[in-house]
């Protein structure tokens, strides 16, 4: 079935949730007295090894990624499958430059609001690993597509947050998180999965008898 018109509206809600969540962190910081400035590297050298930093990140991040993809778990399976149909329905022309303009965005606005502000404000109130618990908790939460994917989010936010609370800034979370968004989207939009959705088998099953 070809994507409905609302499907092509999926990339420009996608760029204003996240170029959203930027603007809220923005907003949070200067209620709560949060400096984002000072959680970026200064140009140069610094900001260099911050980079190089957030590209070795990504490595880790990619193994689980294709691990998870790759299983035969049933639970896994299908949370990819639902995985691929959000896919799907945001990007149903599978752009590549529209994956890249999301995953830069995603990588910073997601990064600026719970790893900038709300890590650092929680961190403040309570303990680093108090802060650090939390935040990934809500970083979950805010992409609960199930209770798998919610897990799987805790544990990145988790491994994004140490980074921060390790190396004290926000150059190497955002891009680890952008650019395993990125190769994440690609891939998915490209792999022809060995076996059929679990979805789509399902609908299929269901229709079939009646």
């Amino acid at each position: 079935m070809e994507p409905g018109p609302e499907s092509s509206n999926g990339f420009a809600m996608a760029v204003m949730v996240e170029g959203g969540l930027a603007l809220a962190a923005i907003a949070f910081a200067w209620i709560f007295s949060v400096s984002l400035r000072d959680q970026f590297p200064l140009l140069g050298k610094p900001f260099a090894i911050a980079c190089v930093r957030g590209l070795i990140a990504t490595l880790p991040m990619l193994l689980v990624f294709w691990l998870l993809v790759n299983s035969r778990q049933p639970a896994l399976r299908q949370l990819r499958d639902q995985v691929d149909w959000l896919i799907r329905e945001m990007f149903p022309s599978r752009s590549i430059p529209q994956f890249a303009m999301v995953a830069l965005l995603a990588g910073v606005g997601e990064e600026l609001l719970f790893r900038g502000a709300l890590q650092t404000k929680f961190g403040q109130w309570t303990t680093p690993i108090i802060a650090l618990a939390i935040t990934s908790l809500l970083f979950g939460l805010a992409h609960a597509l199930s209770k798998l994917y919610f897990a799987f989010a805790v544990i990145v936010g988790a491994f994004l947050g140490w980074l921060v609370f390790e190396y004290h800034d926000l150059v190497a979370p955002m891009v680890a998180h952008g650019l395993y968004d990125f190769l994440a989207l690609v891939y998915l939009s490209r792999a022809k999965l060995a076996h059929p959705p679990i979805l789509e088998n399902s609908l299929g099953d269901e229709s079939s008898d009646h």
